[in-house]
């Protein structure tokens, strides 16, 4: 017999074995009564797939009576087991699934049947961190969840891919897809904040934070300088944080609207970057370490009217920034970007790489990213500048200015000349 088949018995036995042993380890440290089914059953329930599948191959609907014949012991085993303090099925549906995934090993699908194993041990092995987030997540982040997926594949297959004006200015299709992708990223950090709690550092605030909403990060925690100036440093750090987000967000956004133009911009993205964190690393190294004493509030970027407003602001953008270009030229494109940028910087980002591909040249969409990167900074240091003191308006300062020159200087060096 091919020696290929005792390594692919060995295989489901080894991860129905790991599954099994899990399950043991849950009883014991949980206290619980004991299940059906520990390391050595699942071993045997593999074994069972793999044998059940492989016979199959010469006796037709044999894996099909198999799979029947262990649904009617596991629906037993539940009956029988459970209580009503005890009543979930986690056990038996992972039975079925070291079963199924045996199963595949016979239909050289090692790779798929590996996969599933690893994919259930960790959902059962994070039965802790689920319960944790449940309640922190609360059913209105569900519910955003859930309009993402139709924002996603519902209402972006049928929006028309074509300008909808006579002037040829707005498309749906991309304008949608500008809100899904900005509101996507904001919503990852929105959901990071809540799982980890504002309170819990200000280092982890701000950098998912920024994520979500760098303003609303800077707009928090400068304001709190005013009312607990002994935190100034860390409440910078925090800040620094922020927008230290804000270039690798740029990049990541140009790298899935126009690759070509996010490559030109990548190494000045990573000196910046550089340059920034060896000067929050100064601050860090330097600094107490303390707790936020207040929580950061950030909206849920998936609330229907949020991504409207997004929406709308992609528009108006857009719009700006074509008419801008056909009656000024490239210097009317330059006064639009910092101004527009000065209040939402994805919106110039995303809509600049998407005009590069419409005849606009590189260098001038590349030089209004920038601008509205720069004008997007100094409205963050008027905000610390105004609301924060002067210790934090400082350190926030220092690090602007030391990303920003990192940055306009690398850029000049690498893009321009």
């Amino acid at each position: 017999m091919d020696t290929l088949v005792f390594q692919k018995i060995l295989i489901a036995m080894f991860f129905g074995f790991a599954i099994g042993l899990q399950r043991e380890m849950k009883i014991l440290y949980e206290h619980k009564k004991n299940d059906f089914g520990g390391a050595r059953t699942f071993s045997m329930i593999g074994l069972l797939g793999y044998v059940s599948a492989w016979i199959n191959v010469h006796v037709p609907f044999f894996l099909l009576i198999s799979t029947l014949v262990l649904g009617i012991f596991l629906v037993t085993v539940y009956i029988v087991n459970s209580t009503p303090d005890e009543n979930g099925i986690t056990t038996e549906i992972s039975a079925l699934v070291t079963f199924c995934a045996a199963a595949m090993l016979v239909y050289e699908k090692e790779t798929l049947a590996v996969f599933v194993a690893i994919v259930l041990l960790f959902i059962l092995n994070s039965k802790d961190q689920i319960k944790k987030y449940a309640k922190v997540i609360e059913k209105k982040d569900l519910s955003a969840a859930i309009i993402f997926a139709m924002m996603t594949f519902v209402v972006l297959p049928i929006l028309p891919d074509k300008t909808i004006d006579p002037w040829g200015y707005l498309n749906l299709h991309n304008i949608w897809l500008m809100v899904i992708l900005v509101a996507g990223i904001s919503f990852f950090g929105y959901i990071a904040v809540r799982a980890i709690g504002t309170t819990r550092g200000i280092g982890l605030t701000g950098f998912f934070g920024g994520l979500a909403s760098s303003t609303a990060v800077t707009l928090s925690l400068g304001r709190q300088g005013k009312n607990s100036p002994t935190l100034s440093k860390n409440l910078s750090i925090g800040i620094s944080l922020a927008c230290s987000i804000m270039l690798v967000r740029v990049y990541f956004e140009m790298l899935i609207i126009n690759p070509d133009l996010a490559n030109q911009i990548l190494i000045p993205v990573i000196v910046a970057t550089i340059g920034g964190y060896i000067f929050i690393g100064f601050l860090i190294f330097t600094a107490k370490k303390e707790t936020i004493v207040s929580e950061t509030t950030f909206k849920n970027p998936f609330k229907l009217s949020e991504a409207l407003m997004l929406g709308f602001i992609f528009g108006m953008v857009i719009v700006l920034i074509k008419f801008a270009n056909n009656t000024f030229g490239d210097s009317g494109i330059y006064v639009v970007s910092f101004i527009a940028g000065s209040a939402d910087v994805d919106a110039v980002v995303l809509s600049m790489a998407s005009f590069a591909k419409t005849g606009i040249p590189s260098i001038t969409v590349l030089n209004a990213i920038v601008l509205a990167i720069v004008s997007n900074s100094i409205t963050k240091f008027a905000i610390v500048a105004f609301l924060g003191n002067r210790t934090i308006t400082l350190y926030v300062g220092g690090f602007l200015l030391i990303s920003l020159s990192t940055f306009i200087a690398t850029y000049y060096s690498v893009v321009i000349a």
